[in-house]
Parts: C-alpha cells; structure tokens; sequence
C-alpha cells in the first residue's frame, strides 16, 4: 500500500462562525446611512444582519468544503500547480462570481445603492472577491502549519517504542513494527509484523491516545489496527466491513457501522 498523505483537519468552526458574524454585520451596515447604535434599534437592519449572516455562513462553508474535497486529492504539496489552480478556481473565482449576484440581489432588496449610482457589478468584484481571496489564503497558511506539526508528530512517535511483556520479560517494540491490537479475555495483545504475540499493559483507549492516528486505527471496541495489515476489505451488507488481515487473524475481523465512513477516508492513505 502507497503511503500517501492522510487530509488534514481544519478544526476552525468557531473561527468559521466568529467571521460570519463579522462578515454580517458589515455588510448589513454598509450603506444604511444610519449611525452605529441607531442601526441596531431598526428592524429592517436586523432583517439584514439575518440575511447577511446566511449569505457569509454559505460563502465560507462552500469555501471550507472545496478545500476539504480538494485536499482528498490534490494535496498541495504533492500537486502544487494543479491544485492552485483548482483553489483558485473552486474557491475563489465560482464563490466571488455567486457572492457578487447575491450581494446585487441583496443591494436591490435592502435598497442600499441608489436608483441614480451607476455603480456597475462588474467594477465590486475585486470588493466581493477578497475577502474570499484572503479566506483561502488563510487556508493555505492554515495547512502548511498543520503539516509541519504532522511531520513533526511522525518523527516523534517513529522512534517510540512500546513496552510489551512475553512471560516474565518485558520487551520494547517499536511502533512501526506493530501491525494490530485486540482485546481478548480480558487482556490486550500486540500482533508484530512478524505474527509474534505480546501482552501489552495498557488499556485500549491508553493506547489509541498514544499511537499516531495517522497510522492507527481503531476499528471497533477491541481492536486497533495499523494501516498496513489491511490487505483488502469488503462490505457485508449491514453497513459494516470485513476486514483482510496480514498477519492473518483467527476470528472475523468487522469495521462497526458507526466507524465504517471514517476508516474508508482514513485507509486511503
């Protein structure tokens, strides 16, 4: 199996929610003519501030899920000029070109430009298109941090070892060499690449905290496995999966349905 870059995770809903509300409040004042408190006591500008706050949630959404879907795959680092083509495109030309109908749709009805200003639509684009523009520029700072810390987790834990017990001695195997865990009779076993078996100490939900996740996964209440032990899997029509495993495992190996989504983006890799 290639070892390909997993997307990376933008957890910025709070930062997402904290600029559409910015984001509305602006645009509904812009224009009004009113001063700042007298705006707030009006209730079409409350109507506004709604309107705005939905048009900002929906831009910065569509712009948060074509760098999702484009990371999958057009990473930026092992596709650079498709993929600032693609963000360039999807995330700042078709948004600004929409946001600009909305925003002539919206100026119309709030009757914030004046019959007689022959303000032409074409000339607010570069207006309508930078805070787009800056919003996928933050998401490319944004992924280049996440990637160095990524690197820099990989190269921490590459080198970690975990501590394993065979009889009486207490062996450490380096994570790397781990291809699954399970749980069975109330004990925990690390299965090697070589297919040894080893008692492990730790509880499952110790360990999940404690392997990369890059790397590890778990798939239902008793087992963990390393990306590289699944040989193929398929669907049993439950929405659960059957798993394929190397080394081979005794028993039927299932990915639970609730997890089912999460390990098909995560095996990608």
């Amino acid at each position: 199996m290639v070892n390909k870059r997993l997307p990376v995770r933008y957890k910025n809903q709070s930062l997402r929610i904290m600029l559409c509300v910015i984001a509305a409040v602006l645009v509904a004042m812009f224009g009004t003519g009113a001063r700042y408190l007298d705006t707030f006591s009006k209730s079409p500008f409350l109507i506004k501030l709604l309107a705005a706050f939905l048009i900002a949630c929906f831009f910065i959404e569509f712009v948060h899920q074509v760098t999702i879907q484009l990371d999958k795959s057009f990473d930026w680092k092992e596709k650079p000029l498709r993929r600032a083509t693609l963000q360039f495109v999807l995330g700042v030309i078709l948004p600004g070109v929409i946001d600009l109908l909305f925003l002539s749709i919206y100026q119309w009805y709030g009757n914030i430009q004046s019959v007689t200003e022959e303000k032409s639509s074409l000339g607010s684009f570069p207006i309508v298109a930078l805070p787009i523009f800056l919003f996928n520029i933050y998401y490319l700072f944004h992924y280049q941090i996440l990637r160095n810390q990524e690197v820099k987790q990989t190269k921490k834990t590459s080198n970690q070892n975990l501590l394993v017990q065979q009889g009486t001695k207490f062996i450490p195997i380096p994570v790397q060499d781990i291809r699954y865990i399970y749980h069975q009779d109330r004990v925990n076993y690390l299965i090697s690449k070589d297919n040894a078996r080893f008692i492990l100490n730790e509880t499952l939900e110790e360990l999940e905290l404690k392997l990369p996740s890059h790397d590890f996964f778990r798939i239902n209440r008793k087992m963990i496995i390393h990306y590289q032990s699944c040989q193929h899997f398929r669907s049993n029509g439950h929405g659960k999966l059957l798993l394929n495993l190397n080394p081979s495992f005794e028993e039927e190996v299932t990915v639970s349905q609730n997890r089912s989504s999460q390990f098909k983006e995560w095996i990608k890799q």
